[in-house]
């Protein structure tokens, strides 16, 4: 298990990827509580979503001040702010893709 989480502590997703999901729904497809296992992935992925809703709603509030954090250029601080909305959307989307995804192999190889 450590050896895992070792992994996923040099992901760049650690706070969504977790692999206490995968086992969660593998336990209880295993145990044939299916009804169980469903609300398992629903959890982790609303879970997940928030806090993406929040690093997203961070990304969108710090758009136009983290590029000055590198550059004093007034072009590339502009040019920058406007990659700020596709920052803020892969943020989003990266946080409920890995949990979807490490469900859908838990559930291919149970």
């Amino acid at each position: 298990m450590l050896a895992v989480l070792a992994t996923d502590i040099r992901s760049s997703s650690f706070p969504f990827r977790s692999p206490y999901v995968s086992v969660r729904v593998s336990n209880e497809l295993g145990a044939n509580h299916p009804k169980a296992a469903k609300f398992s992935v629903v959890v982790a992925t609303a879970t997940s979503a928030a806090i993406g809703v929040i690093f997203t709603a961070v990304a969108l509030a710090a758009r136009k001040q983290m590029p000055r954090l590198f550059t004093g250029d007034d072009v590339v601080v502009r040019a920058t702010a406007k990659l700020g909305y596709l920052l803020a959307a892969t943020i989003f989307l990266n946080s409920i893709q890995p949990v979807l995804s490490g469900t859908r192999i838990c559930i291919h190889r149970s």
